[in-house]
């Protein structure tokens, strides 16, 4: 059995626009309102929406407002050299796809941990290997695929293409959920990397980044700290990535991120309208 099938559609990422944001929105049912009301054609979960509901709730507030279900996010402690721990994981990451089928959504994104330092990487990705392959066997049995994001974090071992690579080559079966910021974190050119893993993209990841005043927030290779910007005004070349993304084959979900410091549902509606021209232009 496959859940749907893929095509291109614009997603919200509902963490975005949670309460936890600026001028974020309090229940699931006000961001399904939200993502409706400005032209989304479905939501990215995160694992916390899932708790405290059922499943068949989930599905008829996204079905009430014609929303599908692309793809739910979450993490699971595979980098653990702890077996319990390691146990645990697995079974975090066996919840993502028993909650996919239940909601719905063809895609889960794993985040499987990090290493204790740069030393302990080549056993974290190795341990990562070990516990995504029995992931992926799990969830392909249930028509679900599994994904990975290019992460925005030195210690995690999927940061930089030739990370994310390894994975990929070690676990069959294990797709990429691209993002288009995460890559300059670990050195590496968005564009190139959306050559890299064409064919191999089960879903993506759209923000920009603006340089950190405070450098507080991420530290680049080269020493400049960034945050997240608007979308367009910020760092970013968003029509070089989309059009490596296209000609690359693929065709689809393209999932909204804003992470900077303003009003979150405002920079949404600015990003998403911004985005939708790009594509446009790219497509022709």
């Amino acid at each position: 059995m496959t859940i749907g099938r893929l095509t291109m559609r614009w997603s919200l990422m509902t963490y975005t626009v949670n309460a936890g944001q600026p001028g974020g929105l309090r229940t699931l049912e006000e961001m399904a309102d939200f993502a409706h009301e400005v032209g989304f054609e479905a939501l990215e979960l995160s694992s916390r929406d899932l708790v405290g509901r059922e499943p068949e709730e989930i599905r008829a507030i996204c079905d009430a407002r014609g929303l599908a279900i692309s793809c739910i996010n979450g993490p699971a402690s595979l980098a653990a050299e702890d077996d319990a721990e390691f146990e645990a994981g697995l079974a975090q990451a066996r919840d993502l796809a028993d909650a996919a089928v239940a909601v719905g959504s063809p895609v889960i994104m794993i985040i499987p941990g990090h290493a204790t330092s740069e030393e302990d990487l080549p056993r974290a990705a190795d341990r990562i290997v070990e516990g995504l392959s029995q992931a992926v066997a799990y969830a392909r049995e249930r028509g679900v695929t599994v994904s990975i994001e290019d992460f925005p974090n030195r210690l995690a071992p999927y940061a930089s293409i030739e990370q994310v690579r390894y994975l990929l080559d070690n676990v069959p079966g294990l797709q990429l959920t691209f993002d288009n910021g995460n890559w300059v974190v670990g050195g590496d050119d968005p564009a190139k990397a959306a050559q890299e893993f064409a064919g191999r993209i089960a879903n993506a990841h759209l923000k920009d980044w603006e340089i950190d005043p405070n450098r507080g927030r991420i530290e680049l290779p080269d020493g400049t700290w960034i945050r997240g910007g608007l979308h367009g005004q910020g760092l970013l070349d968003h029509r070089a990535i989309l059009s490596a993304l296209v000609g690359g084959g693929y065709d689809g979900t393209l999932a909204f991120e804003y992470e900077g410091p303003l009003d979150h549902c405002e920079s949404t509606r600015q990003g998403l309208a911004y985005l939708r021209q790009a594509l446009d232009g790219v497509r022709g």
